[in-house]
């Protein structure tokens, strides 16, 4: 039944009345304008081609967006362009004539009767022989910009037709020798500009903006009665599963996702900006929502779908492209290896770009995934991350009519068929019933789910928000990090506090990560510790690090930096705050930790010193957050390690250099920087002391460890610690070549290793470089200059 109901719902949707297209083209005498362009003079309609080169010479090559970038590429677009502020519009009737202009374009393309249209010029453009526009869509310049409007000026010319497509349709607009022709479409609309053949296409280019000003109506043959039953039915039916296979269905579902067919931008999705069909069933659907006191939002949502696909079968690379790994040293391979991105034999390599004509078979898997709504009471919207399974979607429109924004080809693999992913924005319309708005919003995240707790605790209703708060454990899960989850978990905090209730103000807080936390949140942290007790707050602290403590990723790392200034506020304000300051310290030491046992295992020494470099900034940090007990420890479990740590422990000591009060006792951890300086200090005045190589001093240290028993790894470890040979030429086959050339990349070592390939086996040749003496002595000079610094920065304590 449930599947029933949305069907039903789309169809009923798809069968209301059809107000307008995405497109739409209007003629009128060309008399009613006149237009001025700055260094030309008014221009004479229709044009010609004198004065058309007039208006070149006073033009610029056009350039065009691509994300967040303008660029000029005339593969892409080629065509002049003049600016607005050198073009003026005029005529006895223009704005009379345009304004009719604009509402036969509001009807034809089903804008709502409350809206009304104006138009913004944004450019002249001028396309001469063979130039022309590729396929491409508008920006959105303004807030209110639902669409383009191009006004063509009459001029004898061929080819130049503009060409708009929308899920599947495709609209070819030729403009007219004698007349204006307006041709309208919305901003989402994929369109091109093909080729002129001769002569010269000129047109005005503008944004329409729309408006709300007229009062809305009521439409008394719309299926509401009909939709609203399938609301009904839709949220009182036990929710379908895609496969159930006689499996008992499941609760109904808690909200209904109906797809639009038309792109928005987050600041263009409004209820009063909406285009063509989109903003009819919208209207419906508010309707029928209303009757059955059900809330409605629009949101955005990522839509993905596998589907089983192949290439069309006139394509000549039917199984894809392939290529030749160049460093493949199978002896017996004539370049017919085929490898994918990560270098594993026998994989085709992974396709994209213009995959809009292979063949789609059958649909495999999708995903739709909620990323932005607004607020049910209309005031702006919110970040959110929301799965919405099979039972909960509807479209009118498919997915694989629309054109994706994405597509990747995976060809056959041997174990699996050739797949198609295909990747989408969509909006939609999101409804639910009113007494289950609380779990929708919650389930999505929503700031407005903890508002609605608070309200509760503010009116005195603690039973109401335990209640509510703790029908959140079964889907109020990880919200990750960056600034939007940071503002969710400020609006947790207080209402944490207020429910008096530990368990529970575990679950509303438990999913955050660490890197949510800021400067802001310490009153509540401290609020929330002396509430509920220490072993409550470290319990807290753990959960918000936690399986991957060793992370110390970008996010990781943006977090360390405010450490410190969290822990000093944690321990300024009222509460308890030092019971969420010192296992914050504690667990930021452990994943730093982690990360330096990992690097030190590192044998390669530029990419080891590389690591160990960003590690001590964080490092600084830790031990500037922690109180003097804990860094002190650390100090201690710091001063345990090989001489390498030194590649870490200098960039931290730097680090903390750079802020002075760091070396005062002021600062808790004072004491532990002039330890580990100190120590450092030592261990490079003892690396100093060691005799400099010998000239003829070829030795090297063995490259570490073989676990395999291979039998060779002797003789290789023999040939590096050799004082005096630096050549080995060593018959061997391929696996044992592969071998030794691992060892030698893994550990760094300055030895050239090179096949050569003559005779059966081919002979690997060993050089040691004269790496063997620069790296030393570049070690000495680095060992040097960082001592110096240290006596200079760091200077002992005397007496």
């Amino acid at each position: 039944m449930g599947h029933g109901a949305r069907k039903q719902l789309a169809e009923l949707l798809d069968a209301a009345q059809r107000r307008g297209d995405f497109s739409t083209r209007i003629e009128i005498p060309a008399h009613v304008l006149r237009v001025e362009v700055d260094g030309v003079g008014e221009l004479p309609l229709p044009l010609r081609a004198p004065v058309t080169r007039k208006l070149i010479a006073q033009a610029r090559q056009a350039s065009f967006g691509r994300g967040e970038q303008t660029l000029s590429d005339t593969r892409v677009r080629d065509t002049w362009e003049i600016t607005p502020d050198r073009i003026t519009l005029g005529g006895t009737d223009w704005d009379r004539t345009l304004d009719g202009v604009l509402d036969g374009v509001r009807t034809a393309l089903g804008l709502p009767p409350t809206v009304v249209l104006r138009a913004e010029p944004h450019a002249l453009l001028v396309y001469g022989k063979g130039q022309f526009f590729l396929p491409h869509q508008d920006s959105e310049k303004d807030d209110s910009m639902v669409g383009t409007l191009v006004v063509s000026l009459p001029s004898h010319h061929t080819g130049g037709e503009l060409v708009v497509s929308h899920a599947g349709r495709s609209v070819v607009h030729q403009a007219s020798r004698e007349k204006l022709t307006f041709a309208a479409f919305y901003a989402d609309c994929l369109h091109e500009v093909k080729a002129v053949k001769s002569g010269y296409r000129v047109t005005l280019t503008m944004n329409l903006l729309a408006e709300r000003i007229r009062p809305a109506g009521e439409d008394d043959e719309d299926p509401v009665a009909d939709l609203a039953h399938c609301l009904t039915e839709h949220f009182s039916e036990p929710a379908e599963e895609r496969y159930a296979y006689g499996r008992r269905k499941a609760a109904p579902p808690n909200r209904l996702v109906y797809l639009l067919d038309h792109e928005y931008t987050q600041r263009g999705l409004d209820w009063d900006r909406l285009k063509g069909a989109d903003a009819v069933r919208t209207t419906l659907l508010r309707q029928a929502a209303a009757e059955t006191d059900c809330e409605a939002v629009l949101a955005l949502a990522e839509v993905k779908e596998t589907w089983d696909a192949h290439a069309p079968y006139d394509y000549d690379d039917y199984y894809g492209e392939v290529e030749h790994y160049d460093d493949c040293e199978d002896e017996e391979c004539e370049g017919e290896c085929l490898l994918d991105p990560d270098g594993e034999p026998g994989a085709e390599r992974r396709r994209s770009g213009d995959l809009s004509s292979y063949v789609l078979t059958e649909l495999i898997d999708d995903e739709l995934t909620l990323s932005w709504w607004t607020r049910p009471d209309g005031t702006g919207g919110e970040q959110i991350d929301l799965p919405v399974g099979y039972a909960e979607v509807c479209a009118t429109t498919a997915n694989k009519d629309l054109t994706p924004y994405q597509s990747e080809y995976e060809g056959y693999m041997g174990n699996y068929g050739n797949t198609l992913d295909r990747w989408y924005r969509r909006a939609a319309v999101v409804l639910w019933p009113r007494q289950r708005s609380f779990t929708a919003r919650a389930e999505a995240g929503s700031e407005g789910a903890l508002r609605e707790l608070q309200g509760h605790l503010d009116a005195g209703d603690l039973d109401r928000a335990r209640t509510l708060a703790q029908s959140l454990a079964p889907f109020w899960k990880h919200h990750g990090s960056g600034e939007a989850a940071a503002t969710l978990f400020a609006a947790a905090l207080p209402v944490a506090v207020g429910l008096r209730e530990a368990d529970t103000a575990t679950t509303l807080l438990a999913p955050f990560g660490v890197e949510v936390l800021g400067e802001r949140h310490a009153p509540g942290l401290a609020a929330a510790a002396a509430r509920y007790g220490r072993t409550w707050a470290r319990g807290a602290v753990g959960s918000w690090f936690g399986t991957g403590g060793a992370y110390t990723g970008a996010g990781r790392a943006a977090w360390l930096e405010s450490l410190p200034g969290l822990c000093t506020a944690l321990r300024a304000v009222e509460g308890d705050g030092e019971a969420m300051a010192s296992p914050l310290a504690e667990g930021a030491w452990q994943a730093v930790q982690q990360q330096l046992t990992s690097w030190l295992g590192i044998g390669r020494e530029t990419e080891r010193r590389t690591g160990m470099e960003r590690l001590g900034a964080s490092l600084a940090r830790v031990l500037q957050a922690a109180d003097p007990e804990t860094a002190d420890t650390i100090a201690a479990t710091l001063r345990g390690l090989p001489d390498t740590a030194l590649e870490c422990l200098l960039p931290a000591l730097r680090t903390a250099a750079c802020q002075p009060t760091t070396t005062r006792d002021v600062v808790p951890a004072a004491r532990a920087f002039q330890t580990l300086a100190d120590h450092c200090e030592e261990r490079l005045a003892a690396a100093l002391t060691r005799p400099v190589r010998a000239a003829d001093d070829w030795s090297l240290t063995p490259a570490g460890s073989c676990r395999t028993g291979c039998g060779l790894c002797a003789d290789l470890d023999a040939f590096l610690t050799s004082r005096t040979r630096h050549i080995m030429e060593w018959p061997l086959a391929k696996d044992g070549r592969r071998h030794l050339h691992n060892r030698i990349e893994q550990v760094g070592l300055p030895v050239s290793h090179i096949t050569r390939r003559q005779g059966r086996p081919y002979v690997l040749v060993l050089t040691k470089t004269d790496a063997v003496f620069t790296l030393e002595q570049a070690t000495r000079a680095r060992a040097e200059t960082d001592l110096a610094w240290l006596r200079d920065t760091w200077p002992r304590a005397r007496g």
